[in-house]
């Protein structure tokens, strides 16, 4: 994905996160829409036990660190 296209509105809520459309270009130029994660709003669990992830980061490492640590 080359190029992300956030837009303000709307933006849904599901049990724990903030959801907002993005549209992003794939690696053969076609343009898709899907749903984006821009906020957690309560508990999030990773292997069973409670975490606390990173909403954005500059690698997929970084989105994998627990915030805090």
């Amino acid at each position: 994905m080359s190029k992300v296209i956030f837009e303000e509105k709307p933006t849904i809520f599901t049990i724990g996160a903030f959801l907002k459309p993005i549209k992003v270009t794939d690696s053969e130029g076609k343009e898709i829409w899907l749903w984006s994660v821009v906020e957690f709003s309560d508990s999030s669990f990773y292997n069973g036990d409670e975490y606390n992830p990173k909403e954005f980061g500059n690698s997929l490492e970084e989105l994998l660190v627990e915030e805090g640590i």
